[in-house]
C-alpha cells in the first residue's frame, strides 16, 4: 500500500517524525561543523596582535552560534518528537495491515461495520498514548479519513489474494527495506568509523610534527583532533552499527517466518502468520526505539 492509503494518524505521526528528524540530524550537522570551522581558524599562529583579535573575534563568534544550536536542540526536542512520531506511525501501520488481512481482533466473520467500530477504537488508544504529540501533527493530515477506500478494498479480498497481497506488499517489501539497510548502515559505520581513525593518526603526526619543528607557526593539531571527535559523535547520532543489527536480525526472523506461508489454507492460520509477522516488525522498532532513547 502507499502511504496514502493508510490511516490520518499514521500520516501525520510518519511528517512529524520525518521532520523533526531532518531538523534535528541538520542543527547538530551544523553544530560540529561550526566546531570544526572555529578549530580551524587556529591552525596558523600569526604573530601580529590585530590578525589574532580578528581570528579569536570570528572563533567566538563561531562557538556562539554552535552553543545556540546546541540549546536550540535540548529546548525543542526534536529527538524525542522524532522517535515519538515514529512511534505513533508504525503503530498504527501494524494495526492496519492485521485490519486489512482480517487477522486477529478484525476476523474476516465480523460485519463492515463492527470491524469498522474495532479499528477506531484501537486507533483512538494509540492516538491517546501519544497526546503529547498533538502540537506537532499536521491538521491536514488528522482531517483525513481514519479508514481509507484501500483498507476497505484490500479486506474485501479472498483469502488467497489477501495473503499474497501481504506476502508481496508487506513481507516482501520489509524484507527488502530491511536487508538494504543494514548493508548501507554497514557501509557508513565502516565510512566514519576510519575517518574517526585517520583523524586521529593526523593529529598524532601533526604532534609529532610539531616536536620536531617547534618554531613552525603552522598548528593542525586542534584542527584534527575536533574533525575525530565530530566524526566520533555523528557515528553516536546516526547508530549505524545498533541499526545494521537490528535490520539483519529482522530481515532473518522475516524470511523464517515467510517460509510458513506455504501452509496457509485456513484463516485462522494466516491470521496467525499476520500476528507473528508483525510482532516480528514491532521487536525490530522496539530496539530502535530503545537505542534512541539510550
Amino acid at each position: 500500500m502507499k502511504d496514502k492509503d493508510f490511516p490520518n494518524y499514521f500520516r501525520a505521526g510518519d511528517k512529524a517524525s520525518l521532520v523533526a528528524q531532518s531538523t534535528y540530524v541538520n542543527f547538530v550537522k551544523w553544530d560540529l561543523i561550526l566546531m570544526v570551522f572555529a578549530a580551524a581558524l587556529s591552525i596558523f599562529n600569526f604573530s601580529e596582535e590585530n590578525s589574532k583579535t580578528i581570528i579569536y573575534v570570528i572563533s567566538g563568534i563561531l562557538l556562539l552560534v554552535a552553543t545556540i544550536f546546541s540549546l536550540v536542540i535540548k529546548n525543542k526536542q526534536y529527538e524525542d518528537v522524532w522517535y515519538r512520531g515514529r512511534a505513533l506511525a508504525e503503530s498504527c501501520k501494524t494495526l492496519t495491515w492485521r485490519y486489512i488481512t482480517c487477522s486477529e481482533y478484525f476476523e474476516h466473520n465480523l460485519t463492515p461495520l463492527e470491524a469498522k467500530k474495532r479499528f477506531t477504537e484501537r486507533i483512538t488508544d494509540i492516538k491517546n498514548e501519544f497526546l503529547d504529540l498533538n502540537k506537532e501533527l499536521s491538521a491536514n493530515l488528522l482531517a483525513l479519513p481514519i479508514i481509507t477506500d484501500e483498507m476497505k478494498l484490500i479486506r474485501n479480498y479472498s483469502l488467497e489474494n489477501r495473503k499474497q497481497y501481504y506476502l508481496l506488499h508487506r513481507i516482501e517489501n520489509q524484507i527488502n527495506w530491511y536487508k538494504d539497510k543494514a548493508e548501507i548502515n554497514k557501509s557508513n559505520y565502516e565510512r566514519w568509523f576510519w575517518a574517526v581513525i585517520i583523524a586521529q593518526i593526523l593529529a598524532l603526526l601533526s604532534i609529532g610534527f610539531l616536536i620536531k619543528f617547534p618554531d613552525c607557526n603552522f598548528n593542525f593539531v586542534g584542527l584534527f583532533s575536533t574533525l575525530s571527535a565530530c566524526f566520533f559523535s555523528w557515528l553516536q547520532l546516526k547508530k549505524y552499527q545498533e541499526n545494521k543489527e537490528a535490520y539483519t536480525t529482522a530481515t532473518s526472523e522475516l524470511n523464517i517466518i515467510k517460509l510458513e506461508a506455504e501452509e496457509l489454507n485456513t484463516e485462522e492460520a494466516f491470521s496467525k502468520f499476520v500476528l507473528d509477522s508483525e510482532n516480528a516488525m514491532s521487536r525490530e522498532h522496539t530496539m530502535w526505539l530503545a537505542q534512541k532513547r539510550k
